[in-house]
């Protein structure tokens, strides 16, 4: 391949939450930085199956989700611990070998990603019966590497850090197959935010500021959350409230000068930057954005499965603290506030385990595969 030759970029993401479509779009605007010119296509997998497999699946995952979390954790257990009864990747790579053959041809990839195991499980079936030859790498947007993930196919794993490589190198996958680069990230969170500047471009007051979000579907107990942060401390609240107008609205109508509220917003680091601790559920792409900016996270209400795995790492490295009930919130959150030894001890472990270039990584990786 010619030296800084534009390249053309299949990304194979998954439209549940906004995470996996977040790295997807993350590393295309990367590519694009790196080399102008290049052309990136992103696939809605399921979308691109069956819209009404992906309706199906998409709103099963969410119901389960908001009615049931305790059935997806089962599951997700049940998925790492024992023997898979389906292999759907399998099962759907069959049925699906005509169409992704056309994709290829048509759009004639110079390399492929997938930022979600069920594509990455499905393409890696492909490339070892030998129906694809094109360079396939995955992105595991968690920092736990779940069994769904790891198959013989791809070329290049990149994983959030070192410590997370050992479920792969027990399956068989090489080290040097292994690139512990981060969770990619969008290019905003690389530059340094001086949080009293960021304040005042938001218009918000020079305070001890927390802000509380829950992903880009404004998930978990937010409103309530808010509303004793405002009743019960001095703490001026920022909200993201992201998809959930019923949310926004809400908390809109508390007319409460302690109080700013966002709906889905695009300069999320700048948001982050002017606040000085961050109440999150703890999804992977979201706490690497975090970390990047070296804040510290206090956990409420985390999912069963990737979200709970997602906890215990981050616990142990010390990045971040876990409220379990309510009722403590206020309290964990004053006596974190007024121990700065604690509270440095977490930036400096956040800023050493974040990673701002990890978008640019993953292609500082990719592109030697690609013959540069």
């Amino acid at each position: 391949m010619v030296a800084n030759k534009p390249i053309k970029a299949l990304i194979f993401s998954v439209s549940i939450g906004a995470g996996h479509d977040s790295v997807a779009k993350a590393l295309a605007q990367a590519l694009q930085e790196e080399r102008p010119g290049s052309e990136v296509r992103i696939v809605n997998t399921f979308q691109y199956i069956n819209r009404v497999l992906n309706k199906v699946v998409v709103e099963s995952y969410m119901e389960t989700l908001r009615f049931t979390p305790k059935v997806w954790g089962y599951l997700y257990d049940q998925a790492e611990d024992g023997d898979r009864l389906v292999d759907l990747g399998q099962i759907l790579s069959k049925v699906l070998s005509p169409k992704l053959e056309l994709l290829l041809k048509e759009f004639n990839p110079d390399v492929i990603l997938t930022t979600h195991a069920f594509p990455t499980g499905m393409l890696a079936v492909l490339k070892r019966r030998g129906q694809m030859n094109i360079p396939l790498a995955a992105t595991v947007t968690d920092f736990h590497v779940h069994s769904f993930w790891i198959h013989q196919g791809p070329d290049l794993y990149f994983i959030p850090a070192p410590d997370l490589a050992y479920p792969l190198l027990q399956n068989g996958i090489s080290q040097d197959r292994i690139k512990p680069v981060g969770i990619p990230i969008r290019s905003q969170f690389r530059e340094k935010i001086d949080p009293g500047r960021a304040k005042y471009e938001l218009g918000l007051a020079l305070l001890p500021t927390v802000l509380v979000m829950g992903g880009g579907l404004g998930l978990g107990r937010i409103e309530v959350i808010t509303r004793e942060l405002l009743d019960d401390s001095n703490f001026q609240v920022v909200v993201v409230a992201g998809k959930n107008k019923l949310l926004h609205d809400n908390l809109n109508q508390l007319h409460n000068p302690r109080l700013k509220v966002f709906g889905f917003v695009e300069n999320m680091a700048q948001v982050m930057g002017a606040c000085d601790m961050i109440i999150s559920k703890p999804g992977g792409v979201t706490t690497a954005e975090i970390l990047a900016l070296g804040k510290p996270l206090v956990i409420y209400s985390s999912l069963p499965g990737q979200e709970d795995r997602n906890t215990d790492y981050l616990l142990n490295k010390g990045v971040a603290i876990k409220v379990r009930k309510l009722d403590m919130l206020i309290p964990e959150i004053v006596s974190l506030w007024h121990n700065p030894l604690r509270l440095k001890h977490m930036k400096e472990m956040a800023e050493q385990l974040g990673s701002p270039f990890s978008s640019k990584l993953v292609w500082d990786n990719l592109l030697p595969l690609l013959g540069e």
